[in-house]
């Protein structure tokens, strides 16, 4: 009798905890493909790549004037991911940088996404109105969103480095099928992001926003420089 009531309680503790096991598995795959779903339809929707803007694989855009300075900003990829920004670094006028280099930062809070050059050149001028105004930058990342003019040194060679046109918008929409295997990849159980989505909730901002420290950092690997060497965390 005794051991009949042993193996029923162990029974009993085995079903509970496949219970709760169970469930646990079922609220964090319903998280994920939530997520899965829900991360690139409202991230990306809408986003653009205007005619004449070239756009370097770092996620900054380069426009060049007729006098042939470049402009340079965060292209719409980036900006759609980290949303609402705190603060704009700006680079320094007079400096000389080469492609890869650190040229600028966009802050959010304590997290940093950090921008490489896209050209060689000096930094012939900066938009100090987003020392003090870094909103514009999500306003229209194209137009307001400029965040310094580089006299170029190597112009031909950058530009044939980085996507125009049709061929721009078709890299955009492969890096965001990347950004939606990167996502997908995240720990959600472990982010604000996968709380809110098992609550039930849809993100209001930027995806980035309500992701952890190590998702910014491992952002700014993968997407922001992956051929700019030495650019600061």
């Amino acid at each position: 009798m005794v051991a009949l009531l042993v193996v029923l309680t162990i029974v009993v503790f085995v079903a509970a905890d496949a219970a709760v096991q169970w469930r646990k598995s079922k609220k964090e795959a319903a998280a994920r493909e939530w997520a899965d779903a829900l991360a690139p339809a409202y991230a990306f929707e809408g986003m653009k790549a205007p005619a004449g803007v070239y756009l370097d694989e770092g996620h900054t855009w380069v426009q060049v004037s007729p006098l042939g300075r470049a402009d340079v900003g965060a292209d719409s990829f980036a900006q759609r991911l980290i949303g609402r920004v705190d603060a704009v670094e700006l680079p320094e006028v007079g400096r000389e940088v080469r492609r890869g280099d650190f040229l600028f930062a966009l802050r959010q809070g304590d997290r940093r996404a950090a921008f490489a050059a896209p050209v060689d050149g000096v930094v012939s001028a900066v938009d100090k109105e987003l020392s003090w105004r870094p909103e514009l930058v999500e306003a229209d990342p194209y137009q307001d969103g400029r965040v310094c003019s580089i006299n170029p040194k190597n112009l031909a060679r950058d530009l044939r480095l980085m996507r125009v046109a049709e061929e721009g918008r078709d890299w955009l929409k492969e890096e965001v099928r990347r950004f939606h295997e990167f996502f997908a990849a995240r720990p959600l159980q472990n982010t604000p992001l996968g709380q809110v989505l098992q609550d039930g909730g849809q993100p209001t901002g930027g995806v980035l926003e309500l992701l952890d420290d190590a998702t910014w950092k491992e952002f700014n690997e993968l997407f922001l420089r992956p051929r700019a060497q030495g650019v600061p965390n």
